[in-house]
């Protein structure tokens, strides 16, 4: 091995790693796979077994499917099917839908250019090298952008949003264990005060979706905290 080439040897060694937006090398599957899961009845957990049986995919090449569906939205880190999965079955509905998670799944992208999806593939290329730090050797930013522009051919981008949907990831997609909530209260009297005052109360509440957690919380907060005339 030749100095050059063990000096670049050392320092792809001790390059931080890096942090790729979603792809897969087989993105050449990725129009079929939407257009089975529009086909099929939803599942109680988008497993590998589903897409093999239901979806009839069942190359070795489609397994990276699912870790990208994740990255997308369309399922949760337990395989559930997300309400976004759900909405982009609508034929109504469903291009608006992933241009959302793609604006979400490729935010960073997003922040460097407001309409990335118009970019050419090269463009792309540039793009996420820069963004990623990634050097030109890297063979994973050749497979980032051509997976972006097969989703992107199942997205619109035009004006519009899904309407009373918020499609963004379900709680157990977050990789927070609590969320921060804050929560603005009226003016009330504190205790026996006589102060009438305004304040603000910030809560960490569990990561959970048990509607009687929360009413528990907020009827402890009211009954040992706020009181009111």
């Amino acid at each position: 091995m030749t100095r050059e080439k063990e000096e670049n040897e050392a320092k792809r060694r001790t390059r931080p790693p890096i942090n790729y937006p979603p792809y897969i090398s087989g993105y050449g599957s990725i129009s079929e796979l939407f257009s089975k899961i529009c086909q099929a009845a939803v599942p109680p957990k988008f497993t590998q077994d589903f897409m093999t049986s239901v979806l009839g995919m069942k190359s070795s090449s489609h397994r990276a499917l699912i870790p990208l569906l994740k990255k997308l939205g369309f399922v949760d880190q337990a395989n559930v099917p997300t309400e976004a999965y759900r909405q982009y079955r609508d034929s109504t509905k469903s291009q608006k839908v992933m241009a959302q998670q793609l604006r979400l799944a490729y935010s960073d992208m997003y922040q460097t250019h407001e309409y990335a999806h118009e970019l050419g593939k090269e463009e792309l290329v540039s793009k996420l090298r820069i963004l990623t730090g990634a050097g030109d050797d890297d063979r994973n930013i050749r497979d980032v952008a051509p997976t972006f522009l097969e989703l992107r051919k199942l997205a619109d981008f035009s004006n519009g949003e899904v309407e009373n949907q918020r499609l963004t990831p379900e709680p157990s997609q977050r990789i927070e264990s609590e969320q921060h909530l804050e929560v603005k209260m009226p003016s009330h009297k504190v205790r026996q005060t006589n102060f009438g005052i305004s304040y603000t109360i910030n809560l960490n509440l569990p990561a959970t979706t048990d509607v009687e957690v929360f009413n528990a919380i907020f009827k402890s907060l009211k009954e040992n905290i706020l009181y009111e005339d």
